[in-house]
């Protein structure tokens, strides 16, 4: 099957018997790779397919849904691969319903539903707003508003809760939107309630610049949720954190609901609510998006 695949891509056969053994090594199938593909699984067909794909460099490679099957160890060479097509200048074109890898290979996206554009723009824009739609119920609005930066910030929500201020304190107590790495950090978010609600959640969620989410939690995790607020008041969450990032530049989602998501019920959801810088003033030189501050042992024999 994988010879004719690549024969029907116009490759010679001699190019073909060259690739065969790459082919089966990288899709890790062992010696079910010369058994009939009638006895494979559908993940191991899309091993087969996706090593076949890109065993060579095409102009153009359409993936639907393949980078969802095998393990970990498979998923990330399948990632690096894709990669590698890229900085050689292949097109890529992913049909998906994984958000990180659409937000984390692309530099575009389209949400479709039913077949029609709901949405185009920048992934992170995209997927803020498909957040955003899951959610929307008949009296829920979805707004999309440019932010200073000139990025698109997603709002959504009933409006009976309003977050209506939102600031960020570092370590001694100063308004600030840049911050040390390590450095204990203070997000301040000022709430009204206009409509009685059964339960009033309240959560964050930290993202690195291309949309990735680095960290997320709410009161109804840390068993904080208010119950029976029957009348409209003002609310003051102070959420402390380390801020043990790597340098660069993070936004903050907030979030108003009436349960573990805003799936439920969804009082304020705000993309871009606050954007922050971290910095590395003294500590030693790494990559990435976390600091771990790891310590080597080293011994000689």
């Amino acid at each position: 099957n994988a010879k004719n695949t690549l024969s029907i891509m116009g490759y010679h056969p001699e190019q073909i018997e060259q690739a065969i053994p790459e082919i089966k090594a990288f899709s890790e199938i062992g010696d079910y790779f010369e058994q009939p593909m009638r006895i494979y699984s559908s993940g191991m067909q899309m091993r087969v397919a996706f090593a076949v794909a890109t065993t060579f460099q095409p102009e153009i490679l359409i993936i639907d849904e393949a980078l969802s099957v095998g393990d970990a160890f498979f998923q990330h060479k399948s990632f690096d691969r894709i990669r590698e097509l890229q900085k050689q200048g292949t097109t890529l074109l992913i049909v998906s319903h994984d958000k990180q890898a659409i937000q984390s290979i692309c530099n575009r996206a389209i949400l479709l539903d039913q077949g029609r554009i709901k949405k185009e723009g920048s992934p992170i824009e995209v997927m803020d707003y498909y957040n955003a739609l899951i959610a929307a119920k008949s009296h829920e609005d979805i707004v999309l508003k440019p932010t200073e930066e000139g990025k698109l910030q997603t709002i959504s929500g009933n409006h009976k809760a309003q977050i209506t201020e939102v600031k960020l304190y570092n370590s001694q107590g100063i308004e600030t939107q840049d911050l040390q790495i390590g450095e204990l950090a203070t997000l301040n978010i000022q709430v009204e309630v206009l409509q009685p609600m059964k339960h009033l959640v309240c959560g964050f969620m930290l993202k690195e610049r291309l949309g990735q989410v680095i960290y997320g939690t709410n009161t109804w995790f840390t068993e904080q949720v208010l119950t029976d607020v029957t009348e409209p008041q003002r609310i003051n969450y102070q959420i402390q954190f380390a801020a043990r990032l790597g340098v660069g530049s993070y936004s903050c989602t907030l979030a108003l609901t009436g349960g573990a998501t805003h799936l439920q019920e969804n009082y304020h959801w705000i993309d871009l609510a606050l954007v922050f810088k971290v910095l590395n003033i003294n500590k030693t030189e790494f990559i990435g998006t976390n600091w771990l501050e790891p310590e080597f042992i080293i011994q000689r024999d």
